[in-house]
């Protein structure tokens, strides 16, 4: 966890959250049920330990269908964890929205739901110096590479002895197509098999 970590602390940097400029992060897969999610997480909670900075895991579904245009409504929807300086996002908390001119806001809009996790995305980036994003794998959907140009970097897992070469090749350069700045790759579920010769002297 340590190397794979630097992918994210050297590769990108977060700045001033008055100006809106906290790292996100995207983690995708080349295909389904590689450990994206228990990556995101893994991730999540060193970074909060290790930094001390205000950290969250946005589940992309989730992102796409909260309202949180205002910075006003970031409470209601982002929830504590037990992990210091660690949060989730969440369809609904339940906790107060504390608005002024609350008339005043705007309505949830009918844009299409990329357009409105961008938005809540945008509004994320002034609460948070860390945004992880989970995101589905690339046969799924396509919403890694519509929000890979809204993030600092991507990061791809990849599933030890399961994911051939050419499929962690073509992830990649659908990823670069977006133009998007690729950390590098996770290689998750990796096995340690003990040695023949080893179980022998047991």
């Amino acid at each position: 966890m340590d190397s794979y970590l630097q992918l994210i602390l050297k590769g990108i940097k977060p700045g001033r959250k008055a100006a809106g400029n906290s790292a996100v992060v995207a983690f995708t897969s080349a295909l389904p049920r590689e450990g994206v999610s228990y990556v995101t997480h893994s991730f999540a909670m060193e970074l909060a330990k290790r930094t001390r900075r205000q950290t969250i895991i946005a589940d992309v579904n989730t992102l796409q269908k909260v309202d949180i245009f205002h910075h006003s409504r970031v409470p209601r929807y982002c929830c504590k964890t037990d992990v210091p300086y660690l949060y989730v996002l969440q369809d609904d908390a339940g906790g107060p929205i504390e608005e002024e001119n609350s008339q005043q806001l705007r309505p949830y809009t009918t844009g299409s739901e990329v357009d409105q996790g961008i938005s809540n995305l945008q509004t994320l980036r002034y609460s948070f110096d860390y945004i992880l994003l989970d995101c589905p794998s690339m046969k799924e959907s396509g919403d890694a590479a519509f929000y890979a140009p809204a993030a600092d970097g991507v990061v791809l897992v990849v599933e030890s002895e399961r994911t051939r070469k050419e499929q962690v090749r073509h992830a990649l350069n659908t990823i670069e197509m977006a133009e998007a700045n690729v950390l590098g790759c996770v290689l998750n579920k990796r096995r340690y098999p003990i040695p023949n010769w080893i179980y022998r002297r047991l």
